[in-house]
């Protein structure tokens, strides 16, 4: 009786693993597909944004996150100045609004580890019936027979930890948190700072580009037409004005995909700041920022970022925290652990085998010590996993500092190929205009014409554009050294 009973135990135990596989294994293709090709079930939908509603419209904290952010990105759209956007990303910026939650998050894990220390108190009240049969006994004071009684049991019982290490790396670990979450947090006001500067400084460049490709279209046209009526006069040909022609359609294609760039950069900005925009301001170029590679050593900048980039910094704390971890790890598979603890308890007995009933109070307090020897606790030695995290953070330490001292050295590299650059475009701008200027008099005195102006022109404009894009992607190349060296903020250009 006792085998078949195991057997069948073994067998429903099999039936029983395999319908769970079956249970985890419900993504056919047919499933997949219809998602795919029809989204969710109406059913479904309607729950989930019923619930996500009732969510979001709770008067507690969410109302306060709702109205701080739950703003119109499209609406009441308008030109934005630098300032006002940096600003705007310091309050609204998504990034900056979960490392603030984060440094809630690791207060939180600092008390409750510091809780861990304090008095553990329950109470556990449990109503029960028993059954009792008696068939034999040789105890006098048994009775044979059946008794069925309630019984009723409350416990009050109080933990203190005297000495457990594990517990005090927790209290030290959750400090860390703290501190790492405030890292966190700096890093994320950079980033935020630095990719909602170096946005606003690609849609300036992009308008530049657009506003310039737009005049060049316009001087095109006005030359392609000329020169039909030149054709039409038989003065000239059909080539010159088919090759005008090419240019203008050259000039509104690029034209196109620089407005794309554009709208794809506000959009950034708006995601960013969190704020509607729909048009940039012109953005200076202070003449302090102009030469600045000249003026910062590469192994200066390189010690600069070292010490004071958030991100390292930030990651820095995580071996901290994973040497800690490691060192409760390790406490909590081999360090002992005293305890003093206290228990009360007060039982009530209607009936009993003994045939009549009873109540009685116990109380029983002491010291326990608990010494772990091999697998105390069933899962195996945490110290193995905790040695293995702590090597991938030291790696990931230095894997990123290897990554700012390059982009530092590369910043300052591009920063000194960008000055040549800008000089000698703004030669090439001062020679284009002159001679600008020369064939405007060469007009007056009817040694040239219309035409030959206006390409002129358009030549200094569009060394004129260069020049202004150069000395923006300086001023990129600047506020990302700001950015490597931890010295982003959002008045960095004072």
């Amino acid at each position: 009786m006792y085998r078949r009973t195991i057997s069948l135990l073994a067998v429903g135990a099999c039936l029983g693993l395999a319908g769970c596989d079956g249970m985890s294994n419900k993504a056919t293709p047919e499933r997949l597909g219809k998602l795919v090709d029809n989204g969710l079930p109406e059913e479904t939908r309607a729950k989930a944004d019923e619930r996500f509603e009732k969510t979001m419209s709770r008067a507690n904290s969410i109302a306060g996150l709702n109205e701080a952010l739950g703003g119109d990105a499209v609406g009441n759209a308008a030109p934005r100045p630098l300032g006002l956007l940096l600003q705007a990303a310091l309050e609204r910026n998504p990034d900056i609004g979960r490392a603030a939650q984060d440094i809630n998050r690791a207060d939180a894990q600092r008390m409750r580890a510091i809780f861990g220390y304090l008095p553990q108190i329950s109470a556990n009240y449990v109503s029960s019936t028993v059954d009792t049969t008696v068939s034999s006994s040789d105890n006098e004071v048994f009775e044979l027979g059946t008794a069925t009684y309630p019984v009723t049991t409350f416990t009050l019982e109080l933990k203190q930890p005297l000495i457990d290490m594990s517990r005090v790396y927790g209290i030290q670990l959750g400090r860390t948190a703290r501190t790492a979450s405030e890292a966190r947090y700096i890093a994320s006001v950079q980033k935020a700072l630095y990719e909602t500067f170096d946005a606003y400084l690609l849609a300036s460049q992009s308008k530049m580009k657009m506003d310039e490709l737009g005049r060049r279209s316009a001087s095109l046209r006005t030359q392609a037409g000329a020169e039909a009526s030149l054709s039409d006069s038989g003065l000239a040909n059909e080539t010159s004005r088919r090759s005008i022609l090419s240019e203008q359609a050259q000039a509104e294609s690029d034209r196109a995909i620089e407005t794309t760039r554009y709208v794809e950069a506000l959009s950034r900005l708006a995601y960013l700041t969190g704020t509607a925009i729909s048009d940039v301001q012109p953005v200076a170029v202070p003449n302090g920022v102009l030469g600045t590679e000249q003026r910062v050593s590469p192994e200066a900048a390189k010690e600069a970022a070292r010490r004071n980039n958030a991100e390292l910094l930030t990651i820095a704390m995580s071996v901290v925290q994973a040497d800690l971890t490691r060192k409760q790890a390790i406490a909590a598979d081999f360090a002992p652990v005293v305890d003093l603890f206290m228990r009360m308890e007060t039982e009530t007995r209607e009936g009993s085998r003994f045939g009549g009933g009873s109540e009685t109070e116990e109380t029983t307090t002491g010291v326990r010590l608990t010494l772990p020897i091999f697998n105390a606790r069933g899962d195996g030695l945490r110290t193995l996993d905790a040695n293995v995290d702590l090597r991938a953070s030291i790696v990931d330490f230095h894997a990123t500092r290897r990554q700012v001292d390059t982009e530092t050295l590369m910043t300052l590299e591009r920063m000194k190929q960008l000055s040549s650059a800008i000089g000698r475009l703004s030669q090439a701008y001062n020679s284009a205009n002159a001679n600008v200027r020369t064939e405007r008099d060469r007009l007056e005195t009817g040694e040239s014409n219309n035409l030959i102006l206006a390409a002129r022109e358009r030549q200094a404009g569009e060394f004129k554009m260069e020049l202004e894009v150069q000395r923006i992607e300086y001023l990129r190349a600047w506020v990302r050294l700001q950015f490597l060296t931890g010295a982003m903020s959002k008045n960095v250009l004072g």
